[in-house]
């Protein structure tokens, strides 16, 4: 008998915040084990019976990128939905195979450069899936898993039970923590964070908008392109993200990489009041009109982002990160031991 060594953040945790199961592992406990990576999301299945949840195999020495373009430690390698002790065979799981760098990379994705940078020179990639991870998949779904309950969706940041409508975010620096044991804020999106989910940047084989995105959308855009109702998409959502100062480090690596919010990366609010806060430019011009419009109806308009304000260096800003980054309502912080668990099944 061996046993397979899991985390799992469950329903009801974080004084009854989380709505359903999600369950992380170590793609090195996978491997150890001599385990595939669907072998080991069939045993949580089991594991968890009549239980469904969202599972995330996590490669720790990799890196991946955010929506709004920000290179961060850590990856998911693979993802899946499992449900009453079983796994969809076309929808249920889903690999995110290593992303090699292509030819006219740094040029057609320019966020990229990070990758040279030293914070990340020589680390693995993992984005979405490939052609031949995501098989006969199509647009909206080429992304996700689906199993009767469970849909984890956008490469394993966001979940949703299908049945009660419940959902809940875990950006990945949130995963981050929960992977290292450290410390998380949990608590309501809120609409700075709604709004912020759809400055993207375009890629190739995209964690959200997958395969063929490159081109769709680009900096200084919004995917989500609803005007003043982007502030409500994902408001009400529960989240689990890191503490800010950690949000603002990763931020200010991409911006001492040269990274130019509205050009290079997204215009998320959080980008954009670092961006001010340290005194780098940002590019006032490329972010769109209907982009504006969404920043405007949480307070971030053009002139209040123009207007001179002391420039900090970057101690000061990861010491005062929860005053300059907006976003997250009501939140709560908690040590990860107190809303994760750590289990292990048996095979």
């Amino acid at each position: 008998m061996q046993k397979l060594k899991y985390r799992i953040v469950p329903q009801g945790a974080a004084d009854g915040i989380v709505p359903l199961n999600w369950v992380f592992l170590d793609c090195k406990d996978v491997e150890a084990l001599g385990l595939t990576y669907l072998d080991a999301c069939k045993i949580i299945a089991k594991e968890l019976g009549k239980d469904c949840a969202a599972v995330n195999i996590m490669d720790m020495d990799a890196v991946t990128v955010t929506s709004d373009g920000i290179m961060v430690d850590g990856a998911v390698a693979a993802l899946a939905s499992v449900d009453h002790g079983m796994i969809n065979k076309d929808f249920g799981f889903l690999n995110v195979s290593e992303f090699k760098q292509y030819e006219g990379m740094m040029e057609a994705e320019t966020h990229m450069k990070q990758w040279l940078s030293d914070y990340y020179k020589g680390k693995p990639l993992h984005r979405g899936p490939s052609m031949p991870d995501r098989g006969a998949r199509v647009g909206h779904n080429e992304n996700m898993t689906l199993t009767g309950r469970i849909a984890n969706n956008n490469v394993g940041s966001e979940a949703m039970n299908m049945v009660d409508m419940t959902e809940i975010l875990v950006p990945l620096l949130g995963m981050h923590e929960i992977m290292h044991g450290g410390t998380v804020n949990i608590g309501v999106a809120g609409p700075m964070v709604s709004v912020g989910i759809g400055m993207v940047v375009s890629e190739l084989q995209g964690r959200i908008f997958g395969y063929t995105s490159l081109g769709a959308y680009r900096a200084g855009m919004s995917a989500h392109n609803s005007g003043e109702y982007a502030k409500t998409v994902k408001s009400d959502y529960p989240a689990i993200v890191s503490t800010k100062p950690m949000l603002a480090e990763y931020t200010l690596r991409a911006l001492d990489c040269g990274m130019v919010p509205g050009r290079d990366i997204g215009c998320s609010p959080a980008v954009l009041s670092l961006a001010k806060a340290y005194g780098k430019p940002i590019d006032f011009d490329n972010i769109s009109d209907r982009a504006w419009i969404e920043l405007e109806s949480v307070g971030m308009g053009r002139a209040k982002l123009e207007e001179a304000t002391p420039v900090m260096s970057r101690e000061e800003i990861i010491a005062k990160a929860d005053s300059i980054i907006p976003g997250m309502e009501d939140a709560k912080t908690y040590a990860v031991s107190d809303i994760c668990e750590i289990r292990y099944a048996e095979f």
